[in-house]
């Protein structure tokens, strides 16, 4: 069963990794938030109105019921997991939760800054955000590869990345590694765990979200 929750509004674009990572949370949690699209072609998020609401013209963007506003993708989950706690994605002890914490970090700043940088270097979406450097394209290829031999082994005794349940964790790297599989870097054959954890994360209902 699905909850409406009408008094909130999620700033959201179709295409960016991070609003698919609140998308496919909502979809786990069977919440729905009335969403407010965000033209990137249109440079939407880069004007006046949208930077009054998000000085870093980024998305996602959570519109609160006081009319307040919370950015980043994690910190938007983090404070809906606390107000609708069932399912748990972030854990239920101290332990789980801190372990949760653990692969988050190592996802992000280990694992997926990788697929971030193959694309944002290559990508002419980006040419004018950013100096793009594309020798670094070919060097994130390779640095990747490394981190998806580690994650390989970490997963030959476990179903999912923080744990032998489906977390939040699972959806982050989820949604960061389907925006380098999109530009070409993805698992190699070798990596028959993450393919594996790859084809059970995409059989999900949420992953479509």
């Amino acid at each position: 069963m699905t909850r409406r929750l009408d008094g909130l509004t999620l700033f959201n674009n179709p295409r960016g990794s991070n609003p698919k990572r609140v998308r496919m949370y909502l979809a786990e949690k069977g919440l729905d938030i009335p969403l407010r699209n965000v033209d990137f072609g249109a440079l939407e998020h880069r004007t006046e109105e949208f930077r009054a609401i998000n000085p870093m013209a980024t998305l996602p963007v959570l519109r609160l019921e006081d009319g307040s506003y919370l950015s980043e993708s994690y910190a938007i989950c983090r404070y809906l997991e606390e107000l609708y706690p069932e399912p748990p994605l972030f854990g239920t002890t101290p332990k789980e939760r801190a372990v949760i914490e653990m692969w988050n970090r190592r996802i992000e700043l280990d694992v997926a800054v990788y697929a971030t940088s193959f694309v944002k270097h290559q990508s002419p979406f980006f040419a004018g955000t950013l100096t793009q450097v594309p020798d670094y394209v070919e060097a994130c290829r390779i640095d990747a590869m490394k981190k998806f031999d580690w994650l390989d082994e970490e997963l030959a005794t476990r179903d999912y990345l923080a744990g032998d349940a489906f977390t939040v964790v699972d959806i982050s790297a989820y949604c960061r590694l389907e925006t380098g599989k999109s530009a070409g870097l993805f698992f190699a054959d070798r990596h028959e765990n993450l393919l594996r954890w790859w084809a059970r994360i995409e059989a999900r209902p949420s992953a479509a979200a």
